[in-house]
């Protein structure tokens, strides 16, 4: 069962949901399906197969060097992944000749440009609607992330999970560099839904495991960044699913420049925020009566 908190605690929220009711409308929907364009289907036709396979997406804007980084540190680390996708928004990107070049020695890397408008968000969705059965690992081209728990999320993902959040407001996680305030918002959002009943401290994390056949079924309303990790596990939670979490360490980068734009995505941020607070409160109110989680 889904744990949501207090009564009390939820009556309070579900005053606060109320007063909060525009933001359960949905802004500019979009589902992400597999598409495969005509040119693509002999590359889709080549995972069509019994066993689900692990794919690995990476938005990339002008990352260069750090993309070479970020495969090696995967092989330095034993990371078995079918696929590991770069999708990238224009021709001049100082990535593409990069992966152009592992992908030449490793047909597992691929590049794929963003067809949906250039930022972030449609990258994901871009890389989303590309997804196959099996778990979908996101990463960031900065190397900020801990690569050697990938195996363990992989794990949970085979026991049912269909969203595995590497936490850093976790006993055994940490944050290393990221700003004060970003840094500071961040843990007061993940670990105040936490104590409040939501199964991950740290849902903004953009480091996550997604199962391919759920993503492909949801509907992504996300209008501004990187809140769609938000937006992923509040819809995951809604629906009884299994969400995990486990420790991570996260380091800023070292190289290049961040692209988290805080003060634009922050309204986007809080909107999801805000919605989880109302489904906790209406979790909290029907106690007894809320949804089982389904494996």
């Amino acid at each position: 069962m889904i744990e949501c908190g207090s009564g009390l605690v939820g009556r309070i929220l579900s005053a606060m949901g109320i007063c909060c009711y525009w933001l359960g409308r949905p802004a500019s929907r979009y589902t992400a399906r597999r598409r495969c364009a005509y040119s693509e289907i002999l590359m889709c036709e080549q995972y069509m197969v019994a066993e689900p396979i692990t794919q690995i997406f990476v938005p990339v804007y002008n990352e260069g060097e750090n993309a070479r980084v970020l495969y090696r540190n995967l092989i330095k680390e034993k990371i078995n992944f079918d696929r590991l996708l770069f999708v990238y928004d224009f021709e001049e990107d100082t990535t593409l000749p990069v992966i152009k070049e592992l992908a030449s020695a490793d047909p597992r890397v691929q590049a794929s440009k963003n067809e949906f408008g250039r930022g972030v968000l449609n990258a994901l969705r871009w890389g989303f609607s590309r997804s196959l059965p099996g778990p979908v690992i996101v990463l960031m081209g900065d190397n900020s992330d801990k690569l050697d728990i990938i195996p363990e999320m992989l794990a949970l993902w085979k026991k049912g999970a269909v969203i595995v959040s590497p936490s850093r407001y976790m006993r055994g996680g940490h944050q290393h560099g990221g700003g004060v305030l970003k840094s500071n918002l961040s843990r007061f959002a993940g670990v105040s839904l936490k104590l409040l009943g939501f199964p991950t401290s740290d849902a903004t994390n953009n480091f996550k495991l997604y199962d391919g056949e759920w993503l492909a079924q949801q509907t992504l309303e996300s209008r501004g960044g990187f809140e769609v990790a938000l937006e992923l596990c509040f819809k995951a939670f809604a629906q009884g699913r299994v969400i995990e979490q486990m420790p991570t360490v996260w380091t800023d980068r070292e190289d290049g420049e961040s692209k988290f734009k805080l003060w634009s995505w922050l309204p986007h941020y809080l909107r999801w925020y805000l919605r989880c607070l109302l489904l906790l409160g209406s979790c909290a109110i029907s106690r007894g009566n809320h949804p089982e989680v389904r494996r």
